[in-house]
């Protein structure tokens, strides 16, 4: 799974590796936490969304606290992703991610990254209103099962989309819904980690500091 996730970028960043500017209240983050905002590309441009999906047909917005991941292998099917998975698609930038392993009667939380590149999560997202006629923006981010340097820490990881394929995936067109499932399949990122300090536990916590590996 991925419960939590960082993006220690500027908006310059973004703006290089997506051609696309970020909200002006976008600024980095190092301790995501589901339910708070998280950045968002979809097919037309950046947005914020609320980390959590809640379905269209979710009576209220706390069904969203607990479908903060997809699994990749039953997204398609599932009532509450299918149609957001076929039709609403999206990447989330990220910097890198934490898992946490048992060790010696304690969880020991690890910084997973890309070489501590930018890169992107496969994403669904959905609009939902209340009873006001308020609406909300959210989204879940895709895991699959462990692959490479991972399955030795954890049995999930996010699903992450190359920078060429981005276009296929954020293309919702009903004939390219074969492609997506292709991408999600086929994810092979590199991830590596290394051990962080126990505040990134706490998602109050926020600051470069948490991503310094200890000994």
């Amino acid at each position: 799974m991925c419960g939590r996730f960082f993006l220690g970028v500027k908006a310059g960043d973004i703006m290089e590796h997506y051609n696309a500017p970020p909200p002006d209240l976008f600024t980095a983050r190092y301790n995501i936490a589901p339910t708070t905002p998280v950045l968002a590309l979809d097919q037309g441009g950046f947005d914020l969304y609320r980390w959590g999906l809640i379905p269209a047909w979710a009576k209220d917005l706390s069904m969203g606290n607990r479908m903060f991941n997809a699994r990749a292998e039953t997204v398609a099917e599932k009532p509450s992703f299918r149609n957001a998975y076929k039709r609403r698609r999206c990447l989330v930038p990220a910097s890198g991610f934490y898992e946490w392993r048992l060790e010696n009667g304690r969880k020991q939380p690890y910084c997973c990254h890309i070489n501590h590149q930018l890169f992107s999560i496969a994403a669904i997202w959905e609009q939902w209103q209340d009873a006001d006629g308020n609406e909300i923006q959210s989204c879940a981010l895709l895991t699959t099962e462990a692959r490479g340097a991972m399955q030795e820490l954890h049995q999930r990881m996010p699903v992450s989309i190359a920078p060429q394929d981005y276009g296929s995936w954020l293309d919702c067109r009903s004939d390219r819904t074969d492609e997506a499932d292709l991408l999600i399949r086929n994810t092979a990122p590199d991830y590596e980690y290394y051990a962080v300090g126990s505040a990134v536990g706490n998602s109050r916590n926020e600051g470069p500091e948490l991503i310094v590996p200890i000994a």
